[in-house]
This record gives structure tokens, C-alpha cells and sequence, in this order.
């Protein structure tokens, strides 16, 4: 695949991105109107969109791939340790305004109507199905012999699964709070 391809698929990925990256451009905008987390997850969803951007251009600039996939990884690995910490806000926010509504004594909060197997299970299928879409991408790929890409595809596909199973599992201890 030429990297004026890759170049293009990366700029098209990027535009269809902007009902993320648009809003949370929104919030950071905002400034202190808006919580903490809320800010920092913006920040981690404008900056995982921007290293993409730019490695679409340095694909398109560069006639190695390697410089745009160590641009998009850094993006994304900024990325998630900002999300990382405005999980953490999260937290500390919701601690915060639990202890505030204990002081009212408004009794039990409502629970959700989902049921929490049907929560892990939706999350379980949407995890397997990316996994499987960047393992297939990596083996079709091409370019090299086949055992290291089967062992990075089977590495990713597991980091991703798993990635995915935990965040279920964090939102069904939150349903059953």
C-alpha cells in the first residue's frame, strides 16, 4: 500500500473524528465552567486526534511509515494516561458530591434498568470486534515474514480484548452502586 494511501485514509479518518474532537475543543474552550475531568478528557481526545493528524501528514511527507506510527502511538499513549487522569478526577469529583448529597440525607440513588450482564456483554462484543479488525488489519498488511506480524496482531488483539473487557467491568460496578 503506497503512502499516499495510508496518507489519505488517515486524513478521512481524522475529518469523520470531529464529532469527537469538536466538542471536547468545546470544552476545553469553557475553561473553569466545566469540571476537571471533563477538561482533562477533553485534552486527551484533542490530543490522541492531533498526533493522528499529524501522522497523516508526516506519512504524506516521509517516505517511510514508521515516523507516522511512532506520531500516532505517542498521541495515543499521551493520550490515555491524560484519560487515566481525568478517570482519576472522576473519581474525586464523584466522592466529593456523594459526600455533598450524604449531607442532605436524600436517600438511595436510582439504579439504571439495564441489567449488568447485558452492559458487559454489549461492551464484550464491541471489544472482540475491534480486536479483530486491527489483527486483521496488521495480517493484512503485509511486508515481512508472517510470525512477527501474527505475534504482534495476537498481542494487540489481546491488549485491546482485555482494554475493553475492563472498562465493562468498570461500568458494571458502577450500575450496581
Amino acid at each position: 500500500m503506497s503512502h499516499t494511501v495510508l496518507a489519505l485514509g488517515t486524513a478521512a479518518l481524522t475529518a469523520c473524528g470531529c464529532v469527537w474532537y469538536l466538542p471536547a475543543v468545546a470544552d476545553l474552550q469553557a475553561g473553569p465552567d466545566r469540571p476537571r475531568s471533563v477538561r482533562t478528557a477533553a485534552a486527551a481526545c484533542v490530543v490522541w486526534w492531533a498526533a493522528l493528524a499529524l501522522a497523516g501528514g508526516v506519512l504524506l511527507a516521509l517516505p517511510d511509515w514508521r515516523p507516522g506510527a511512532q506520531l500516532a502511538l505517542a498521541g495515543l499513549v499521551v493520550g490515555v494516561l491524560l484519560r487515566v487522569r481525568a478517570l482519576w478526577h472522576r473519581r474525586e469529583e464523584e466522592r466529593e458530591s456523594s459526600a455533598r448529597w450524604a449531607a442532605l440525607d436524600v436517600g438511595d440513588p436510582v439504579r439504571s434498568p439495564r441489567p449488568a450482564a447485558l452492559v458487559l456483554a454489549g461492551w464484550l462484543v464491541v471489544g472482540a470486534a475491534v480486536a479483530s479488525l486491527g489483527a486483521a488489519s496488521i495480517l493484512l498488511s503485509g511486508g515481512g515474514a508472517i510470525a512477527p506480524r501474527l505475534a504482534v496482531a495476537g498481542g494487540s488483539a489481546a491488549a485491546l480484548a482485555l482494554a475493553f473487557l475492563l472498562v465493562g467491568l468498570r461500568n458494571v460496578r458502577h450500575l450496581r452502586r
